[in-house]
């Protein structure tokens, strides 16, 4: 599990480093609503595994991911630039 929030922190640094400045954001519709839910889910289960490292394999499993599906879905919002953003402002909650 240690591996798993050493990948939450990486995301974080990634998504801080890949931000552009306001003149050249893209203003299109922001992503739909289901991986906006999926991403804000995958953060406060980075949230709550940070908390309570211990408890990490059933903090997944009550969220409805393995540790296989839950590393697929960090890599998955790290390959999209408004979806690492979005991670990353709900990490800070």
């Amino acid at each position: 599990m240690r591996y798993i929030s050493s990948l939450a922190a990486v995301l974080l640094v990634l998504a801080a480093c890949s931000r552009s400045d306001s003149s050249t954001l893209d203003t299109s519709a922001s992503a739909t609503s289901g991986t906006a839910d999926r991403t804000t889910t995958a953060a406060m289960v980075a949230n709550a595994i940070k908390a309570n490292p211990a408890g990490a394999d059933s903090i997944l499993k009550a969220n409805g991911y393995t540790a296989d599906s839950y590393q697929r879905e960090m890599y998955a919002i790290a390959a999209d630039s408004q979806r690492s953003a979005a991670y990353a402002d709900a990490r800070k909650k």
